[in-house]
């Protein structure tokens, strides 16, 4: 009888485990899902969930994928995760009513996006990244590689509003509000994005 009680446990302990966390694998690296985080759509290279949680490579286009959120952000840091350089962005974003990060690091010879709500690299966002595999790319070269997309997204947001011939008119326009006190160049462009954006 005691037999069969300590093996009814172990089964309820093993399915317990296996539903626990639940696998996906995007490009070349595989994430082990906490609970909280299981339930979205995987897509080719992007797994989402809600509004609240995404994972996904961004090798095909990395200054789409972080120039937005780059030129937004509140708080920016490079840190390392186990073998792992990061650099974890965050911003107020009114759709979800709170803080929204985004935290971009290599895993093999990729670049991987996650995203999340909250301003705090949490312990489970730290073992997702972690239990990747180590990064193939120097920390420098990554570094470099951000804020080269970072760059080229700037340039060609320009390039759009020069074509739409909306950015001299936005500039002329922000002029004339700044006209009390002079503006860094990131912080002008960040008015004149978002005005853009918001019209």
């Amino acid at each position: 009888m005691k037999k069969i009680l300590i093996f009814t446990i172990l089964l309820f302990i093993l399915i317990g485990c296996a539903f626990a966390s639940s696998t996906i694998k995007i490009n070349d690296a595989e994430f082990q899902l906490p609970s909280k985080y299981q339930g979205g759509e995987l897509d080719g290279d992007s797994y989402k969930l809600n509004n609240t949680f995404s994972i996904r490579c961004i090798d095909d286009d990395d200054a789409k994928a972080i120039g937005l959120w780059a030129s937004e952000k509140e708080y920016d840091n490079d840190l390392n995760i186990g073998n792992h350089p990061v650099r974890h962005f965050y911003q107020y974003n009114k759709y979800v009513g709170g803080y929204h990060s985004h935290a971009y690091f290599t895993s093999g010879n990729s670049c991987y996006e996650i995203a999340w709500t909250g301003k705090e690299i949490t312990s489970d966002i730290e073992k997702l990244i972690n239990n990747t595999p180590s990064s193939e790319i120097d920390s420098d070269a990554f570094y470099d590689t951000l804020n080269k997309a970072v760059d080229i997204y700037k340039e060609q947001k320009i390039d759009k509003l020069n074509s739409d011939g909306e950015y001299n008119y936005l500039e002329a326009r922000q002029q004339t509000q700044l006209h009390q006190h002079q503006s860094r160049d990131d912080t002008r462009f960040n008015q004149i994005l978002l005005t853009y954006y918001r019209r």
